[in-house]
């Protein structure tokens, strides 16, 4: 079988139309930032996570609670850290610039502008509640080790 340039120049152009999409396709799918379950010991009801924030990033973590159940968070570093803690309809997905991009509300006294380090509050419904820690209002240039703490009554 022979081909000649016009039908090469096809066929590229047949494989570009089909290939094309599907490489916009795979780089559109991009990896969610990685998260931790929070889960707690037989008898205990209280978890420490330990963890380490980088300048301008941002840990994320899950917690399973009940409705009816105190939620008890707080963290504690030697530079400022802050937490939010986000209701369980809350969408975590990757932003341009490869950070976290939550959508969804916040807890009272637990969101973006609290500067919380320290927070008690009643769970409204059953569901695994986002947990994001962050540098705090004026965060550290270095890294920073972190601990956070969080128990259910």
């Amino acid at each position: 079988m022979e081909c000649n340039s016009v039908g090469m120049k096809y066929l590229s152009a047949l494989l570009a139309l089909v290939l094309l999409p599907l490489a916009a396709l795979a780089q559109g799918v991009t990896a969610l930032p990685p998260m931790s379950v929070i889960t707690f010991t037989p008898g205990s009801n209280t978890a420490t996570m330990n963890g380490q924030m980088v300048p301008g990033g941002r840990d994320l973590y899950y917690v399973q609670a009940k409705a009816g159940q105190t939620m008890n968070v707080s963290v504690a570093s030697a530079a400022p850290v802050a937490f939010q803690v986000y209701h369980p309809d809350a969408t975590v997905a990757r932003a341009a610039d490869g950070s976290p991009l939550i959508t969804g509300k916040t807890l009272p006294d637990a969101g973006p502008n609290d500067n919380a380090q320290a927070w008690v509050g009643a769970i409204p419904r059953d569901g695994k509640y986002l947990i994001t820690v962050g540098a705090g209002a004026s965060g550290s240039a270095a890294p920073t080790p972190y601990s956070l703490t969080v128990s259910l009554q």
